[in-house]
């Protein structure tokens, strides 16, 4: 109810101010309320994209030997994904409204194709992602949500702030998942900017990933094993400071007001002379329902540029220690709550070749190489590969192989230059990932999941109104 009262009284309030403005212009009104009102308005803007998304994800299983089994249907979905943007100018240079909602809906769906629903670029027929219970049926739901609808606040050059639903933009622990559009917390935040140093505050009380329609509680719980405990409203601080010579630091910490785990990072990002970036980073998380003892990744991060060319370096080592209970190698994600969808963290990794990669023990390595063609006339046409590799992990269950896993990828994309689809973009992604243990989908190894071929085709078309 409150959640609905809050959207509700957001748009009213904006279609009055924009009802009400010609007829208190016709008054005699202070010239400052009408400049604020023309601020409000002028400098606003209105924008949105209209998206297609389709992808056949193949996984192969295990028999009783732990061989491999034939692939067989994952995913399978085709998806349209449409939002709509509004973002005002600032009355007295102090206070605007930022308003983003958005629709998906399924072409094809996957469950409708032997397939599973859990696509996430459409709505779960589910309250949250605690507890199986909170599925009203294990299909996508087509439907109409809101990513954000925030006031946001500027005082002077120095303070900026948000409050409502938001995503968090000043420095803390805190992210958010994406599917083309981002999660959302409710909450508020707020910003402190003195040159180089940068101050940040976050506190949420719910979250919704963007495959749910509304907000939910912070949990322990999981999918499969219930809600778990409410463990309260979420908060975070932070700080990044830029030295003279462009180097920055990032360091930030989180907790909950009614739960133990805690989160933190430390992050460090410059580039040289030659035009390298580098940029070690170590995540961290407290959680002893989940973790024996405090769980660490480090990361390398590097990239450059030469060129047409463009290549990236990373690595990741990661320690996260399973609860005894679990009977299974543990594995590192960087939220504040266990499960996957309950919130999510500012993790700068993003590989995009199935797994993780961050099981107890696993050291992984990745790289990336692609090409523009403009140089030689394919304005806007940019291609390349990838590879991920990692090992390490291994399990106390008896008769288990140490957990070697690694993915190719081939990827392609071309920005369109003319005509009416005019800085439309069309992507292709294709991954084939292997894992060379014989354990089962998430059994000894939590996060890990067989062979797999896995395709995307994305078509996105930006617009503006204003």
């Amino acid at each position: 109810m409150e959640s609905k009262f809050f959207k509700v009284s957001a748009l009213t309030a904006a279609m009055l101010g924009a009802v009400a403005m010609p007829a208190m212009a016709q008054q005699d009104v202070p010239q400052d309320i009408i400049d604020n009102e023309i601020a409000f308005f002028s400098e606003s803007k209105i924008s949105g994209n209209v998206n297609y998304f389709m992808r056949a994800r193949d996984r192969a299983g295990k028999d009783d030997q732990g061989n491999d089994t034939s692939k067989v249907t994952n995913l399978d979905h085709g998806s349209v994904f449409a939002n709509l943007g509004f973002n005002s100018g600032y009355i007295a240079n102090t206070v605007g409204l930022d308003l983003v909602v958005y629709s998906t809906f399924d072409m094809w769906a996957g469950e409708d194709t032997g397939g599973s629903f859990e696509h996430e670029m459409n709505f779960f027929d589910c309250d949250s992602p605690y507890g199986a219970t909170s599925c009203d049926s294990y299909k996508t739901d087509n439907g109409v949500s809101y990513s954000t609808a925030n006031l946001k606040f500027k005082f002077g050059e120095n303070v900026n702030a948000k409050l409502g639903y938001f995503q968090p933009s000043v420095p803390s622990t805190l992210g958010v998942n994406w599917s083309f559009a981002p999660g959302t917390y409710r909450g508020g935040e707020v910003g402190l900017n003195f040159g180089d140093l940068a101050l940040g505050a976050v506190f949420a009380d719910e979250y919704k990933a963007p495959w749910f329609k509304d907000t939910y509680k912070f949990n322990d719980g999981s999918f499969w094993g219930g809600a778990g405990k409410d463990v309260g409203e979420i908060y975070s601080v932070g700080a990044r400071y830029t030295l003279a010579n462009g180097v920055s630091i990032d360091a930030a910490f989180g907790g909950l007001t009614d739960g133990d785990r805690k989160n933190a990072h430390i992050k460090v990002k410059g580039t040289t002379e030659g035009g390298l970036y580098w940029s070690p980073q170590v995540y961290m998380i407290d959680d002893k329902n989940q973790y024996d003892d405090t769980a660490f990744q480090l990361a390398f991060l590097s990239s450059f540029a030469s060129g047409p060319y463009s290549f990236r370096a990373e690595t990741t080592y990661t320690m996260a220690d399973s609860t005894e209970k679990r009977n299974t190698v543990g594995n590192f994600a960087y939220r504040l709550t266990e499960q996957y969808g309950g919130s999510n963290g500012a993790y700068d990794i993003w590989w995009n070749n199935r797994s993780d990669y961050n099981h107890d023990g696993e050291l992984a390595l990745f790289g990336s190489m692609s090409r523009d063609f403009a140089d030689i006339g394919a304005t806007g046409l940019n291609a390349g590969i990838s590879a991920a590799y990692g090992f390490g992990a291994k399990s106390e269950q008896a008769g288990i192989d140490e957990l070697k896993e690694y993915a190719f990828s081939v990827f392609t994309n071309y920005a369109i230059q003319t005509g009416a689809l005019k800085d439309a973009n069309i992507s292709m992604y294709y991954t084939q990932y292997y894992n060379d243990t014989n354990a089962g989908d998430w059994g000894a190894y939590s996060n890990g999941f067989n062979d797999e071929t896995d395709f995307k085709l994305i078509l996105t078309m930006p617009f503006g109104i204003k």
